[in-house]
């Protein structure tokens, strides 16, 4: 398998249960699927929890898959561990990664770990089963300062890289789980192959044990920006303060949704507009997540409770067509996978975000109109070295090409409601 840089990643995320109406079939489902998820763009396949669901205290009629009963199983409704081989050998050839989600916070309430070990839980003054997050009635928190547990789970996730050769993991609320577990965690399983490490969190410190984090805070400010609480401008600037609140060269796991937040159709609801956000996520700094079938344009949220099959004949092969045109790009693209990033100030910073990046002389540039109205044109002050006395760029989208005059480092930019990617050489 071709080695990947982490910025070269596409992560898309497959929920297996829910993937078709064939039960127990649906490994042979997604692997059949891979080209396609492949074509599209995607590098990088990371499946939600495929172990069985507890039954005690389950919410729904399925149980929540964050809720696990057994590590070392599969769940019989997502199929075997025979065909799970399979396709991360399937996935290979394509040179596409698989990753696990990792829950090692919690159990569920009948798992075999409570049956087997009680002892390697927290408990209450009283001694009863806790849980540090009150509303997840359907777990019991583990506790890490047992020694033997932190054993048991580093060999639990060295059975899955050597004998399924998973290329990382994803981990769940990594951030409840103690740090210097995850740093003993992964100095012994990178001994075994190059792995990738996500987690889901968005606290600086994480980076001494992942190589991605979550861009929970940018997602919490833009959702901010949707309902009003905030300006476009103020979104932009917490965005360009997070080169000054992680370490140099951090990444992020940029996403407009995943299984936990609703469908970005359902929160973006024009068209037009919501392609100027899925412009500007997938090719800013960090790395894009793509939630299954959100490639679609559907909006109804997945059912993570209860019996649900994603309803991919409603989709829009429109969307799919547009989400695959700018992952190419980026994925062709080398200075946006591997360049230097910048935004750039514009004249209408409350209804425009700009932006590019350079390496080696390539240039990009983005212009993303955030209203649902057509403007006329925006003036972009441009750094060095994205400036020249004429620009001479391809229109990315329209396919042809374009020419900006230069004045005191700004060019104006005619603008309506769609997005535009200019692309350059200089020098």
């Amino acid at each position: 398998m071709k080695a990947l840089n982490l910025t070269d990643l596409v992560v898309y995320e497959v929920f297996a249960r829910a993937y078709s109406n064939k039960v127990g079939k649906q490994f042979e489902i997604i692997s059949d699927d891979l080209e396609r998820i492949k074509s599209l763009g995607a590098n990088c396949v990371w499946f939600m929890p495929i172990h069985p669901a507890g039954v005690l205290n389950r919410k729904g009629e399925l149980g929540s898959p964050y809720a696990i009963k057994d590590y070392y199983e599969i769940d019989s409704l997502i199929g075997t561990k025979q065909e799970f081989r399979r396709l991360i050998k399937r996935a290979h050839q394509l040179n596409m990664k698989v990753l696990m989600d990792m829950v090692l916070n919690h159990t569920s309430m009948d798992s075999v770990l409570y049956d087997t070990h009680p002892e390697w839980f927290m408990r209450d003054e009283s001694g009863n089963s806790f849980r540090k997050v009150s509303d997840w009635s359907d777990i019991i928190d583990l506790d890490y300062s047992n020694r033997d547990l932190r054993k048991y789970m580093i060999d639990m996730m060295t059975y899955w890289v050597k004998e399924f050769n998973i290329d990382g993991f994803r981990c769940d609320v990594a951030g409840l789980v103690p740090l210097d577990f995850w740093i003993e965690a992964r100095s012994q399983l990178d001994k075994l192959k190059a792995l990738t490490w996500i987690s889901e969190s968005h606290d600086s410190y994480m980076y001494q044990a992942f190589d991605i984090t979550y861009d929970y805070d940018g997602y919490y400010k833009f959702i901010d920006y949707l309902k009003s609480h905030i300006s476009l401008q103020d979104y932009v600037n917490f965005i360009r303060m997070q080169d000054h609140l992680y370490p140099y060269n951090y990444v992020k796991m940029r996403f407009l949704e995943n299984h936990d937040q609703d469908r970005i159709k359902s929160k973006v609801t024009d068209d037009a507009l919501l392609r100027n956000w899925v412009v500007y996520y997938i090719l800013i700094k960090g790395v894009p997540l793509i939630y299954n079938a959100q490639e679609y344009g559907i909006s109804e949220k997945p059912d993570i409770f209860n019996n649900y099959v994603i309803p991919w004949e409603e989709g829009s092969k429109e969307w799919f067509d547009f989400y695959r045109e700018i992952l190419l790009f980026r994925s062709r693209t080398t200075c946006v996978r591997q360049g230097q990033f910048s935004f750039f100030v514009n004249d209408a910073p409350q209804e425009v975000i700009a932006f590019g990046w350079h390496k080696e002389g390539a240039c990009v540039i983005a212009v993303l109109n955030m209203t649902k109205t057509d403007r006329d044109s925006v003036t972009i002050k441009l750094e060095d070295p994205f400036v020249r006395s004429t620009i001479h760029a391809l229109n990315v989208l329209k396919k042809s090409p374009e020419h900006f005059p230069v004045s005191n480092q700004k060019i104006t930019v005619k603008i309506c409601k769609e997005p535009i990617i200019l692309s350059y050489m200089v020098g």
